[in-house]
């Protein structure tokens, strides 16, 4: 979806207001991710929503989701005057009630626990890419958030799953935990 073309009208409070609904959840979890706070989460993307609509004039984005993820990783680092990223949410992983019954959903929070606690251990660069990831961005999007070549981020993809899954098979996990840890990755780096 582009912002702003040279075939398109202008950009208005509609076509504003349809990219604020079809991106403000992804984008709350993800800065939320980063800024660990609900409240400054919304500020950061009050700003940032604020920020768009003043420039729409001057502004001619190509892919609005790429940008806005970018957008949003910028002022959630400045937000916190540090490019330190933390633990994956558990919302990302949508563990409802209806969709699993108690001991699955059970083994399933373990899993992902031993998953981020092995994510703390990746290096920066990919502990990025799994959280735009899990936020549903594809691997062009994710190079255009982080400005880096669609390449580095395969590279960076397959690099991070060697080493989850060489951490989660070599750990004191219990089996069901590593089964679970180990579809969790394979869920993060092919369906989404």
């Amino acid at each position: 979806m582009e912002l702003i073309a040279s075939d398109t009208p202008p950009f208005n409070i509609e076509k504003f207001e349809e990219v604020f609904k079809a991106h403000y959840a992804a984008l709350f979890r993800y800065v939320r991710s980063i800024v660990k706070d609900d409240d400054q989460a919304k500020d950061v993307l009050s700003d940032m929503f604020l920020n768009l609509w003043l420039q729409k004039d001057k502004l001619h984005i190509q892919n609005i989701k790429a940008y806005l993820f970018r957008s949003a990783r910028n002022a959630a680092l400045k937000a916190l005057n540090t490019n330190n990223t933390d633990a994956l949410t558990e919302e990302c992983w949508d563990i409802s009630e209806e969709s699993f019954n108690p001991l699955e959903r059970i083994v399933a929070k373990e899993a992902i626990k031993a998953v981020e606690q092995i994510m703390n251990e990746l290096p920066p660069l990919r502990k990025e890419i799994i959280h735009l990831r899990l936020c549903g961005l594809k691997n062009h999007e994710i190079a255009k958030a982080l400005d880096i070549s669609e390449k580095k981020v395969e590279y960076n993809m397959r690099e991070a799953i060697e080493q989850l899954s060489f951490y989660l098979n070599n750990r004191n996990f219990d089996k069901a935990t590593i089964a679970g840890g180990l579809l969790a990755i394979n869920i993060i780096f092919t369906l989404l």
